[in-house]
């Protein structure tokens, strides 16, 4: 019997990383020729418009981008779904439907950058601000699940969730993660500003990390908690660019699930922990007071914003508790309905 072939795991990732980088440049140097699309946009009319977007659809760019999505989206589900059904491969190694995942990501992300400079439009044209949005904190609840059994969820302690609930978002996290990165990914235009070069790098090793399941890296725990944390500087970024004033809002708030919960995965020291939460706390205390707020982006903010750090923490671990229980009372029905 032929030997299954295998390919180094420390290979792949270097080109994750490598290919990551290239692509942030390439889509940076060939942004001044979306000059003649960027000229036709319309004003920003607030939190539930995307500026980036043609004022109307055109025919090219909409059938371009959907085809291409679907395709992109298609190929992704398939290869995942094929990758599950495979043996783990040996560590320091992938297989090859990983080796399969990372050349049709590579490819699509070009295919993207291309569509880009041809037609600009992507998928925001037709779908809502907070459908992108909605899907990346989904991504991040589930992360917050299923390892709430190896770091806890508040302080390094674990909580109850119920074990159906846990076991079908394990058995359904990898679809929904590969389809709300694809979708964020074909959601927006490769424009190269500063918060779309960050979101595309983040991204790319999101659609890294997801062609790398079932490989000994896709658990390394500090590699996951540097994938939740990214969010707090994108979104930190994205924010201050648009001088709205909301940036702490997104790097307190993210950066306090990682007080809560995401540090206590590679600290284990509650020395340490505790330097860590001082520190948090006398970054909270110097930007509330005014001294950081106005410097940054043009809005200052004071003590009575001080609420808004806790607006994220609040809605993703309640998010934990919803969705751990909607999933487990339907896997429940579907078992229930299996059996009869």
């Amino acid at each position: 019997m032929e030997a299954k072939k295998s390919y180094s795991l420390k290979s792949a990732l270097w080109f994750v990383f490598a290919f990551s980088l290239v692509i942030v440049a390439a889509t940076w140097l060939l942004s001044p020729l979306l000059a003649p699309f960027r000229a036709t946009l319309l004003p920003d009319s607030g939190a539930a418009w995307y500026y980036w977007k043609l004022p109307r659809p055109e025919l090219w760019a909409s059938s371009s981008m959907w085809v291409l999505y679907l395709a992109h989206q298609i190929t992704v589900w398939v290869l995942i779904a094929k990758l599950k059904n495979s043996p783990y491969p040996q560590a320091g190694t992938i297989g090859k439907y990983n080796l399969q995942l990372l050349i049709a990501n590579a490819v699509f992300i070009v295919l993207h950058l291309v569509q880009t400079v041809l037609f600009y439009d992507a998928l925001a044209q037709f779908t809502p601000v907070m459908s992108s949005q909605g899907s990346v904190i989904v991504m991040l609840v589930m992360m917050l699940i299923l390892l709430n059994s190896r770091r806890g969820l508040f302080f390094g302690k674990k909580v109850y969730l119920p074990p159906l609930g846990v076991a079908a978002t394990q058995k359904v996290h990898g679809f929904y993660i590969a389809w709300a990165v694809v979708f964020t990914f074909w959601f927006h235009p490769m424009e190269g500003t500063l918060g779309h070069l960050l979101g595309f790098f983040y991204l790319f090793l999101l659609m890294g990390q997801l062609s790398l399941a079932r490989t000994t890296w896709h658990t390394k725990i500090g590699w996951l908690t540097f994938l939740e944390v990214f969010v707090a500087i994108h979104g930190a970024i994205v924010a201050i660019n648009a001088g709205n004033g909301m940036w702490p809002m997104f790097f307190f708030g993210f950066m306090m699930m990682f007080i809560l919960t995401q540090m206590f995965g590679i600290i284990k020291s509650w020395l340490a922990a505790a330097g860590v939460f001082a520190s948090y706390a006398a970054l909270v205390a110097i930007t509330y007071s005014g001294a950081l707020g106005s410097w940054l982006s043009g809005t200052p903010v004071g003590w009575t914003d001080i609420h808004q750090i806790t607006w994220i923490p609040v809605i993703l671990y309640g998010l934990v508790f919803v969705v751990a229980w909607l999933f487990a009372g339907v896997y429940a029905l579907i078992k229930k309905a299996k059996k009869s």
